[in-house]
């Protein structure tokens, strides 16, 4: 049986030393990632813009306004 040696770690740094470095790598790249994007799509795909998720009425959920008069039915 051997051993393995793991090797060393980086001295851990303070929570304020990680929160500035992050701090440091937002900034450098907000402007990159804030960039708008064009995704090439083949011509046979159609891409519809919407919403990702229907609600859908469910028991006890109704699809129009409640108008404030209790239901006839």
């Amino acid at each position: 049986m051997t051993r393995h040696i793991r090797p060393a770690l980086p001295p851990a740094e303070t929570s304020e030393q990680l929160r500035s470095r992050l701090w440091a790598f937002t900034l450098a790249t907000h402007e990159q990632a804030m960039r708008p994007r064009s995704v090439p799509f083949p011509e046979h795909v159609t891409v519809l813009a919407g919403p990702l998720r229907r609600r859908q009425a469910g028991p006890g959920r109704h699809t129009e306004e409640p108008s404030g008069e209790p239901d006839a039915g």
